[in-house]
């Protein structure tokens, strides 16, 4: 067994941290912790309120320069979107290649959070944050569904607070097969509907702005949301079918956009990687996964391709 400290790396540690309480949790995350705040890093922490309080005990005066989470904010959103949002965290450090710390932790009582969740979060993750300076520690329940999980996501294991290697982890591409974000629900009916082929792009802007507007979004963040859709929309007749349906609801929280066509996606993580310079295919997803909240995308060969995108008013 190698130490129990985080090893110095330039790229991505993604560790689950397996424990058997919060007393036993803290053990462990108090080194790694103590550390990244005295190297001036960025410590961020999503933990129960059992947990966070035995880890501000162990750091003591450290405990200050934690940043702690509220799960249910945090897990609010599709797990692809917190993975992407972890990814963008790191990427917008204050300096250029500041490490960021992360403790995230799988919960058993978060509703709507099972066992798929974690899965397909910590697989993403293993693609979004890949190369990035990032340490994300994975606190996690030692019991057999648990551990079967972690062993195939994390590349290291950390047990009694000593880091193992773990050779039992998978390819995210085959988790997600077998681990798919569920089916898109259904959201009533909505507030605008569009069929579109590429000469009604100028419609379909502004149609999205009016219900933009219409929903009270600030004018920075409705340009975003006409310039997300406009991309996808684009996507979807320029390398679809040629023909979509746009769809729009509001509320009093936001607006959701949804666009629709009969083609058929291939790529299992959407708008979560950013396209190589040397090209331009998957850069509408990119863009649109940075300019909204939240960006879903589900594929088949029966329905198609549906894609979403939540802007929030705030």
């Amino acid at each position: 067994m190698s130490g129990s400290s985080v090893e110095t790396t330039a790229g991505m540690v993604h560790e689950g941290v397996l424990h058997e309480g919060p007393e036993h949790l803290a053990a462990q995350l108090r080194e790694p912790l103590a550390g990244a705040v005295s190297d001036g890093e960025r410590v961020v922490a999503v933990m129960d309120d059992l947990s966070r309080e035995a880890v501000s005990a162990a750091l003591g005066t450290a405990a200050e320069h934690v940043e702690f989470l509220d799960p249910v904010e945090v897990h609010r959103v599709p797990a692809f979107t917190v993975a992407s949002r972890w990814g963008r965290l790191t990427r917008n450090a204050g300096r250029p290649g500041a490490r960021t710390t992360v403790v995230a932790q799988h919960f058993a009582d978060v509703a709507g959070l099972g066992p798929d969740h974690w899965i397909r979060l910590d697989a993403a993750l293993n693609v979004v944050l890949e190369g990035l300076p990032i340490t994300m520690l994975c606190p996690c329940p030692q019991d057999p569904e648990t551990l079967s999980i972690v062993r195939a996501t994390h590349p290291t294991l950390r047990i009694d607070g000593h880091r193992v290697p773990n050779d039992q982890v998978r390819d995210p591409i085959e988790i997600v097969a077998e681990y798919p974000p569920p089916p898109p629900p259904e959201l009533g009916p909505p507030t605008a509907r569009l069929e579109f082929r590429l000469a009604d792009l100028h419609a379909l802007r502004r149609l999205v702005a009016a219900v933009a507007a219409r929903t009270g979004l600030d004018q920075e963040r409705a340009a975003d949301v006409v310039l997300a859709v406009n991309e996808i929309a684009t996507n979807s007749v320029e390398h679809g079918p040629g023909l979509g349906v746009l769809r729009l609801w509001a509320d009093g929280t936001g607006m959701v956009a949804e666009v629709h066509d009969t083609g058929r996606m291939t790529i299992p993580f959407p708008g979560m990687v950013a396209p190589p310079a040397s090209g331009e295919r998957g850069r509408g997803l990119w863009l649109a996964s940075e300019l909204t909240d939240v960006l879903q995308v589900w594929s088949d060969e029966r329905s198609g391709t549906v894609t979403r995108l939540r802007m929030d008013l705030a």
